[in-house]
């Protein structure tokens, strides 16, 4: 039974929490807007008058007021378009089935490397009375980004982190990627790919750059579970940045041409098209067996003309997603949500299912 958490009146959160939905979705079936199954949609309004609810009209009036919400992402062009394209998806996606909720969204994205200054031109804005009730923005690096996070929350703004977490900033959440697993998952098919390697074999690793959580916990995870299952695999690492695409591609080179390794990896995805394309170059396409990262038209190419063997996908559009509904809960019901920090999913992509991946992932992959 929902515990009552308005002085015995039901609530909206009361029928959210037993039925594990957000607020968002009971408001959505309560109010017969769309973006809900007509299953879900049953639900809540059969337990909603199992348990005597009655909707507040003058809560319901108090919440037509227009809430204001911004997303700071960086920007989905350049190299943006591997990772931060589909974080964008995912957020129009959801503001798309919230069109009638009231929220007002303005879209703030930034070029790499220009992340406190556009924070520092929105903290201004609010400090001097710029009207703000939420922010969905990337989650910042230890410092100034921070600080100025931190200054957000402080005048008021409910904050969900998006793709890492920093407490100090006092956010309301965070929606993460789940980079071990992603890790674990190229290792596990690894091994399958290497069942039948004889002694010595060897593993090319892109390990991507260590300074980014994105890449070293995907590169470390995959390193220790292969070295606890094989002893005795020599793994040879090439890093490198999203800014080092010619360095990254000569070292790749100069490692192919003086040993050919059972197995090439790439951890990140410049890396993953890098490696598809030397691999392609040297003729190696389909005789060493190669494992990418992420879902864009050129990985997606790669693995269907059979470069790759394997895609690790980490789901950006659906951790956007769902950190957008975190939000409008925590802007329009002052709801937390379930966990603090939120793990988002990750699959392995094949050939066999690769179609229903881009399906879920965008309606611009084919």
């Amino acid at each position: 039974m929902a515990q009552h958490t308005d002085g015995g009146r039901v609530t909206m959160k009361d029928i959210a929490a037993a039925l594990d939905v957000s607020i968002n979705t009971v408001h959505k079936a309560l109010t017969g807007k769309s973006g809900v199954s007509d299953a879900v949609r049953c639900r809540i309004v059969k337990l909603a008058d199992e348990l005597g609810y009655r909707r507040n009209a003058a809560a319901s009036n108090l919440r037509r007021k227009r809430v204001r919400i911004a997303i700071c992402l960086p920007a989905a062009t350049g190299t943006g378009r591997y990772f931060h394209a589909y974080l964008w998806e995912g957020c129009r996606r959801h503001l798309d089935e919230a069109r009638d909720s009231g929220i007002e969204a303005e879209f703030i994205d930034f070029e790499i490397g220009s992340y406190a200054p556009c924070l520092s031109r929105l903290v201004e804005r609010v400090e001097a009375g710029g009207h703000l009730d939420g922010l969905l923005a990337l989650a910042p690096a230890e410092g100034e980004e921070t600080s100025l996070l931190r200054r957000l929350t402080d005048a008021g703004v409910s904050l969900i982190l998006l793709n890492g977490d920093r407490p100090q900033t006092k956010r309301v959440g965070a929606v993460v990627a789940d980079f071990e697993s992603a890790g674990g998952l190229l290792a596990e098919q690894a091994e399958n790919l290497l069942r039948f390697a004889g002694p010595g074999a060897r593993v090319l690793l892109l390990s991507g750059d260590a300074a980014m959580p994105s890449h070293e916990l995907v590169a470390r995870a995959f390193r220790e579970r292969l070295r606890r299952r094989w002893p005795g695999l020599v793994i040879d690492e090439v890093p490198g940045a999203h800014g080092q695409a010619d360095e990254l591609h000569r070292a790749l080179l100069a490692h192919l041409e003086a040993a050919r390794p059972a197995l090439a990896v790439s951890v990140f995805a410049l890396g993953s098209e890098i490696l598809a394309d030397t691999l392609v170059e040297l003729g190696l396409a389909g005789e060493v067996a190669a494992l990418g990262s992420d879902l864009f038209p050129e990985s997606i190419a790669a693995l269907r003309q059979g470069v790759f063997t394997n895609l690790v996908y980490k789901d950006p559009v659906g951790m956007a997603y769902r950190a957008i509904g975190d939000l409008i809960d925590a802007v329009l019901w002052h709801a937390l949500p379930a966990n603090e920090v939120q793990t988002g999913s990750v699959e392995l992509v094949f050939q066999s299912n690769l179609a229903q991946v881009c399906a879920r992932a965008s309606a611009n992959l084919r």
